[in-house]
């Protein structure tokens, strides 16, 4: 066919046609396998984040059972604390008091050498002459009492 120019127009030929439908048909199948590979692609990867977030939640789990184990152990041993310091006051204020009933008694001591009569003033003269002593806090052998002192094995539990 000629056109108006002068120009000639040819038509598209059978076989240009063919290979026009089968790169067509060949772009169709590439893009189909693309399109499937890109679901395996997404499949998988969901596969994955679904296992990780399984996996995450017994992590959680595991690590909120071991808290809750920590903290049963940490009331006990909170409680137990504070029974020992409870023990340890007590311990302390009869440690104190026993300090100072020596400290008393060594004052005691020191006053029958100063008054070799044996006199105390304290018991009025009542244990005189019943054959021991007016101070029954005395240790015999002439030795002095000193103050208690407490031990660190005093407080450890069995």
């Amino acid at each position: 066919m000629a056109s108006s120019s002068g120009t000639s127009y040819s038509s598209p030929s059978d076989e240009d046609m063919k290979a026009r439908l089968e790169r067509k048909r060949r772009r169709m199948d590439s893009n189909r396998e693309s399109a499937r590979r890109s679901r395996m692609r997404k499949r998988k990867q969901l596969e994955d984040l679904t296992a990780e977030v399984d996996q995450l939640k017994a992590g959680r789990n595991a690590a909120l059972t071991a808290l809750a184990t920590v903290n049963q152990h940490y009331i006990a041993v909170e409680a137990e604390n504070c029974v020992l310091r409870t023990q340890h006051g007590e311990l302390s204020n009869r440690l104190h008091a026993m300090n100072e009933i020596i400290n008393y008694m060594n004052g005691i001591n020191n006053n029958n050498i100063n008054n070799p009569n044996g006199f105390d003033p304290l018991y009025n003269g009542l244990g005189s002459g019943l054959g021991f002593d007016t101070n029954p806090w005395s240790v015999s052998g002439g030795v002095s009492l000193h103050p208690l002192m407490a031990s660190g094995d005093l407080f450890q539990c069995y």
